[in-house]
């Protein structure tokens, strides 16, 4: 696969969007609703983001999407591939060469990527038709996203931990899977089934006691997922295990990697993506971010879960684990914060696990939901303002990639594996990055607002570092300013070096050195520089007093006390500064001499050009 970067990735998109006609789309991309959204390209200047739809068996939400004007050209195609259901509403029936996703992805050469292969889900055996997939992917290159496999890291610990639950013995006696069967044959109770293979696949393995082991448990699952799918394929996961992992997972082959984003899958978001952003650098590979609405409680769905296009059983599905409804998941606050954050970030792609059940009230009418306005904003800003930059990340944070990478372990495993030098020292880096909030609206938020803020935890650094593997190439190295090593594993030799303690001190100094502005706050923080005009793009967001409600119209409830000021002083004289998104109302920008007061509601979002 040839190396890319964001701004060739959107220039094919944008590029083929803008010579294919709605004429040339088949009808099922031509409702009324639908042309006036889709008949202009995105703006030329905008580098790279497309944001992929789902895509279900029946076709009645993409319709649904058409009628309320979110199908853009600039869209692709996010096919969900459920192990519930049967094979007609799987990948070889539904993208079948000549039929009606097949039109819609070549009509306009969009994106497409096959959610899911395998993880977080019960595991099926599905057989991938390889010609099709071939087919795809001389379809549209580096755009063909390829089978996503999803949660690798977190699923393997999964599948063993179920494994010792069954009989503690299988912690030194390898799998006997006709003794193991009749325990693990369940198909919606998660404690009871497997997510990355058979009994049979598991059958004479054994409990993985130390780091090398589980690691090389992770990527034997990884790459028989892999071969399910001809080797096109990407890789999901959250926070909580694989924020350190993605370098890896870009040389198994991984054609993308996302970072899963939501209150049950992630903490500190923003350093998972700083993570992600530096892997994607030095394989020269796209990424993205997988937007999950579960948690504080529950899962976000506009639909009863028969309607659901992951075709869960309803009667067997535990709701007492995995609640879904309107009135539960995240509020459309943080889905806003999520979203835009992720614009501004440098993602590639964007893309939603219960998009089909979150943006409409109802397929039929194409009517939005709170959801569905948020999705709607933000393909609208890119419509509007389109080029908002480049993160601006003079600082490379070094994470040795010689080395098993450092991630999380939980259950059983984490009593039995012991962290390493490497772990401890990451651990201290985003301590020291996200200390505990003392503003007022971090005080004064509700015990119900609070359960959103972990998502994107306050800071009081701006965004301006990325995580890169030690291996990246030399031209890699060259764009950033400062480099610096965690930990004394292996390092490039531009990297200053140092204890840890030290470190953490000079990634302190840098990132007040290389901001273009101080602040007086700890509100998140993106800067991003326009290659065009030379602009500053500042993005700020109020992790606090936000929390699901009012599901009809708002989708949040706002408490009013926990709106956030903070004063942004810019480094050079400001020419020009203007607000280019605000929400909720009341959030903006005044301009004081060579400083900016921002105001940001509760749970909002504000999006500001400077120009200096």
């Amino acid at each position: 696969m040839t190396p890319i970067d964001r701004r060739v990735f959107l220039s094919r998109c944008a590029a083929t969007a803008a010579v294919a006609g709605l004429a040339d789309l088949d009808g099922a991309e031509r409702s009324a609703g639908a042309e006036a959204a889709t008949d202009q390209a995105s703006p030329a200047g905008r580098n790279g983001f497309c944001f992929l739809h789902t895509y279900e068996a029946s076709g009645s939400y993409w319709a649904g999407l058409e009628k309320a004007g979110l199908v853009r050209p600039h869209n692709g195609v996010r096919l969900i591939n459920s192990s519930y259901g049967d094979d007609s509403a799987r990948f070889n029936q539904v993208a079948r060469v000549g039929g009606a996703l097949h039109r819609i992805v070549s009509g306009r050469s969009r994106p497409l990527v096959i959610d899911r292969v395998a993880g977080g889900i019960v595991y099926h055996p599905y057989q991938f038709d390889a010609e099709l997939i071939r087919a795809y992917d001389e379809l549209l290159g580096d755009k063909f996203l390829g089978g996503q496999i999803h949660e690798t890291i977190s699923n393997t610990h999964n599948d063993w931990d179920r494994f010792l639950s069954v009989d503690p013995k299988y912690a030194e006696d390898p799998i006997e899977a006709a003794a193991v069967r009749d325990h693990l044959n369940h198909q919606t109770i998660a404690s009871r089934y497997l997510e990355y293979g058979t009994v049979d696949d598991y059958d004479g393995r054994r409990f993985p006691r130390d780091f090398e082991a589980l690691w090389q448990e992770t990527v034997r699952n990884f790459q028989a997922q892999a071969d399910r799918v001809a080797g096109r394929c990407c890789y999901a996961e959250g926070s909580a295990k694989g924020e350190l992992v993605w370098h890896a997972f870009y040389k198994l082959g991984a054609r993308s990697c996302l970072a899963e984003v939501g209150p049950w899958a992630s903490h500190r978001s923003q350093f998972m993506v700083a993570s992600l952003r530096g892997a994607a650098k030095a394989a020269g590979k796209p990424w993205g971010v997988f937007f999950a609405p579960w948690g504080p409680q529950g899962c976000t769905s506009f639909l009863p879960l028969g309607e659901s296009s992951w075709q869960i059983p309803p009667d067997t599905w535990d709701k007492s684990v995995w609640p879904i409804g309107p009135e539960l998941g995240p509020s459309s606050a943080l889905q806003r914060r999520s979203f835009f954050h992720t614009y501004l970030s440098g993602a590639h792609t964007l893309h939603e696990e219960w998009g089909a059940e979150c943006n409409l009230t109802n397929w039929d009418s194409g009517e939005l939901s709170s959801y569905g306005r948020v999705t709607r904003d933000l393909l609208d800003f890119q419509d509007q303002v389109g080029d908002v930059g480049e993160p601006f990340t003079p600082i490379a944070l070094v994470l040795d990639a010689t080395v098993v990478p450092p991630f999380a372990r939980a259950g059983k495993l984490q009593q039995l594996i012991p962290p390493r030098a490497i772990d401890l020292d990451w651990a201290q880096v985003k301590e020291a990055l996200y200390p505990p909030a003392e503003s007022a609206a971090a005080k004064g938020a509700s015990e119900l607002a609070r359960g959103e803020v972990a998502c994107y935890a306050p800071c009081p650094y701006a965004e301006l570092f990325d995580v890169t593997p030690s291996d990246a190439p030399e031209a890699v190295w060259s764009d950033y300013r400062e480099v610096i090593a965690i930990g004394d594993g292996h390092a490039p030799a531009c990297a200053v070096r140092g204890p840890i303690d030290a470190q953490i001190a000079r990634l302190k100094i840098a990132l007040e050195k290389w901001s273009p502005l101080t602040r007086t706050g700890d509100m998140l923080l993106q800067i991003n520089r326009r290659a065009a005009d030379q602009a500053w793009i500042i993005g700020l967001h109020n992790p606090y007093g936000a929390y699901r409600g009012d599901v009809a119209n708002l989708g949040s409830i706002l408490e009013a006390d926990c709106a956030q000021r903070e004063t942004l002083r810019m480094k050079s004289p400001i020419k020009s500064a203007r607000a280019l998104h605000a929400w909720p109302a009341g959030s903006g920008i005044e301009r004081q001499g060579d400083e900016l007061v921002a105001t940001v509601g509760p749970g909002g979002t504000l999006i500001v050009e400077v120009m200096t």
